[in-house]
């Protein structure tokens, strides 16, 4: 049996693996085609394929961008591009700079919260676009994370989920202490075409409501080739509803998980990994949908 799964990072961006150990995973869960698909960055790319050819797995070049389009912000991906395209590789280093100038903004709000945050040993790591889970690790060590549990007044065996802390220490007044770092839309697809990528929708469920539908119309005309429909992020009532989209615009259907790496062990959660419930088998109706990517 074979799987696919066209949406993973690894810790060049905010995952915790390397693109090699990354691979190596993909290769023992059986899957034969993947998509490294990094946030605003593209260092990890060569690596993955040289460990693809090793473990003897596809790679699909890709890069994940946040955009804006109007009032909402979507996650684009871009498949099959050339990741040493130099106009794309610029764009995406300006944004990594611009994310460093945010770090700074939201590490002196949290030491404003009381938190002990060591700037050298968060930047010290591969990380390009440095994701809210790398500083979040920094608030689960020592002194940050006694503090933790006297905020959440902890018990024993209780998990605190990323989510939890995020809206506790990130969100102030609503808004985020670490904004995303943004660009149009309408760039994003540019920069993948000129770098010969296909341009899909991530995980549409994560920023759209129903409502929202006469959206893909609009986008398509603005050059979105594919849409994630099959997603580790939405329940079989989105799946089915954004496959149904797709299909009516003619726009590919495309699968991925998100994988950003398995939870800590000692956390002691039934299931740690996506790779442990979510798997698509590469049967031939999702070959043929996904030839102009996959092949």
């Amino acid at each position: 049996m074979r799987y696919i799964d066209l949406h993973l990072h690894s810790y060049y961006s905010d995952g915790l693996d390397s693109p090699k150990d990354l691979v190596k995973k993909a290769k023992k869960e059986k899957f034969s085609i993947i998509s490294l698909t990094d946030h605003n960055c593209l260092d990890g790319v060569e690596e993955a394929i040289k460990a693809g050819r090793k473990y003897k797995i596809k790679i699909i070049p890709g890069v994940e961008i946040e955009t804006k389009f109007r009032n909402y912000s979507f996650h684009l991906l871009g498949y099959r591009i050339d990741w040493r395209n130099q106009e794309l590789r610029n764009v995406l280093k300006k944004m990594q700079d611009q994310r460093k100038e945010r770090i700074e903004e939201c590490l002196l709000t949290l030491t404003e919260q009381g938190f002990a945050i060591s700037k050298e040993r968060i930047y010290q790591g591969p990380s390009k676009y440095i994701g809210l889970n790398w500083i979040i690790d920094f608030l689960k060590r020592g002194k940050n994370w006694q503090k933790v549990k006297r905020d959440f007044r902890w018990k024993k065996n209780q998990i605190l989920t990323l989510p939890e802390i995020i809206q506790k220490y990130f969100v102030h007044d609503k808004k985020q202490i670490l904004p995303a770092v943004e660009i149009s839309f309408e760039k994003a697809i540019s920069l993948i075409k000129k770098a010969g990528g296909i341009p899909v929708l991530a995980h549409p469920a994560e920023q759209l409501s129903w409502r929202d539908d006469w959206l893909f119309s609009t986008l398509k005309k603005k050059g979105l080739e594919g849409v994630e429909a099959i997603s580790a992020h939405h329940n079989w009532a989105n799946i089915e509803h954004y496959q149904k989209i797709a299909k009516e615009l003619d726009l590919l259907i495309t699968i991925g998980s998100d994988y950003h790496g398995d939870l800590p062990t000692e956390w002691q959660f039934p299931i740690k990994s996506l790779w442990q419930y979510f798997k698509v088998k590469i049967d031939p109706y999702f070959y043929s949908s996904l030839k102009k990517i996959i092949t």
